[in-house]
């Protein structure tokens, strides 16, 4: 996670929760509904950040009451992530993948792994859901790579790299810089799979600020030059809980990245259509998007979004 601005009291609220799932997951489950209560009391970077995504994503004249019902609901289901990851650095990935319900898009997919010798395949998603599950699916179907962030709280990067090594899937950090996307360009031409997060902008990455829900949000620009560098695929994935606890996901069709990416990133038609696909996606499951950090840029969305990059990555 982004812990940037996070007190110490609330990384060690994660590190609790973690070893709380690992140990005791029945007792865990039960006092889930109390423990995101006392979170939203007691985490006040969070809950402010939490109210202000809310007053953007269900509109400024929002009460407080479904702000409230907003915040406790990201919180659930961060609790549900924190659970699942747990989980997932437990169980053999066969075990994992039976936590999917239903994969939609599937036969176009399955024909875009089959040609991905001949381009490499880039699969972009947001913070929802969860990651293992997927990443189970995946890997049965080529040797997968993602990208993630070191982590401050040990608890959680241990748990990470564990699930990973279950899952066959090799990480790489995007604290190494451009060393790191480097690597990524190598396996994409060896035909493997890179999987990315495209909703948020981690420190040391290029980021566009791009209108969404009537705001400036920074989208990160990496995922789009990688695909345009190696002539890759670019394939929204998205994954979401279902009522019943277990995972619905959907891929959709590949993005084509053309045009210049460098002056004017925001107005390129690639980068402008994953942002509606994300905005369709976190407005259809607002409570899902599991986001409690400050995201927005001042003001009203231009038309194309202002770029800002910050680095060569």
């Amino acid at each position: 996670m982004n812990d940037a601005g996070v007190s110490k009291a609330e990384r060690l609220a994660v590190s609790s929760l973690l070893h709380g799932y690992a140990r005791v997951p029945g007792f865990m489950h039960r006092i889930r509904p109390l423990m995101v209560r006392q979170t939203w009391r007691h985490a006040p970077f969070w809950r402010a950040a939490l109210q202000e995504n809310g007053r953007i994503i269900l509109g400024s004249e929002t009460d407080d009451r479904r702000l409230e019902a907003y915040g406790l609901g990201v919180l659930e289901h961060m609790q549900r992530y924190m659970e699942g990851l747990v989980v997932a650095s437990q169980l053999n990935p066969e075990r994992l993948l039976q936590r999917i319900d239903t994969v939609e898009g599937l036969t176009d997919f399955r024909e875009y792994f089959q040609d991905r010798k001949r381009r490499g395949l880039i699969l972009l998603s947001i913070h929802m859901g969860e990651f293992e599950p997927a990443a189970a699916f995946m890997s049965r179907h080529a040797p997968v790579h993602v990208l993630y962030r070191r982590d401050r709280i040990k608890t959680l990067e241990t748990i990470r790299a564990r699930a990973r090594g279950l899952l066959g899937v090799t990480g790489h950090a995007v604290d190494d810089g451009l060393a790191a996307w480097m690597t990524l360009r190598d396996v994409l031409d060896q035909g493997e799979v890179v999987a990315l997060l495209g909703d948020r902008v981690q420190p040391g990455q290029t980021g566009t600020f791009m209108p969404m829900f009537g705001r400036q949000m920074e989208i990160p620009v990496g995922p789009f030059k990688l695909a345009q560098v190696t002539g890759s695929r670019l394939i929204p994935v998205f994954n979401w809980w279902l009522p019943d606890g277990r995972l619905g996901m959907r891929m959709e069709a590949p993005i084509e990245v053309d045009g210049d990416l460098r002056r004017d990133p925001g107005s390129n038609p690639a980068m402008q259509r994953w942002v509606e696909l994300v905005e369709a996606r976190i407005r259809a499951m607002p409570e899902q998007w599991l986001n409690v950090h400050p995201v927005w840029r001042g003001g009203e969305a231009s038309p194309s979004g202002a770029s800002d990059d910050r680095s060569a990555a």
